[in-house]
């Protein structure tokens, strides 16, 4: 029993470490395939380019999440609207990116950047709690 308690211990410690390493790997994906988008079409909006590149990472991320982070099958009904709500306020940070003249992808990049805190802790207490 006590052994059992260390490791729920344990492994709940190294959960937040866990999850900024998938989170680190869907956010590469994210910037990485608006990057590609921009590239290829460089007349595109920098929105219809996070667009593209949030379906991605939110893929990306929820199998993460669900093997490495929490290994429990999760909610990507919940997820989803977890992600969804991190994705409106990354665009909120956006439009004020945009608006203050940043470039498209630098915009995009400092956007991203500020939602994986909240995200974490709804995902952790709702999208994957265990039951």
């Amino acid at each position: 029993m006590r052994a059992k308690i260390i490791a729920t211990a344990k492994n709940d410690a190294a959960k937040p470490l866990r999850f900024m390493f998938v989170g680190g790997i869907a956010t590469l994906v994210h910037m990485c395939v608006a990057a590609a988008v921009l590239s290829a079409r460089p007349e595109s909006s920098a929105f219809l380019a996070n667009v593209i590149a949030f379906v991605v990472a939110f893929l990306a991320s929820f199998y993460g999440h669900r093997h490495l982070t929490f290994s429990t099958r999760g909610s990507m009904r919940r997820f989803f609207i977890v992600a969804v709500a991190g994705f409106a306020l990354n665009n909120v940070i956006l439009s004020i990116g945009l608006a203050l003249s940043a470039p498209k992808l630098i915009a995009i990049i400092i956007a991203t950047a500020f939602v994986p805190v909240l995200t974490y802790l709804a995902s952790s207490m709702w999208a994957f709690k265990k039951k």
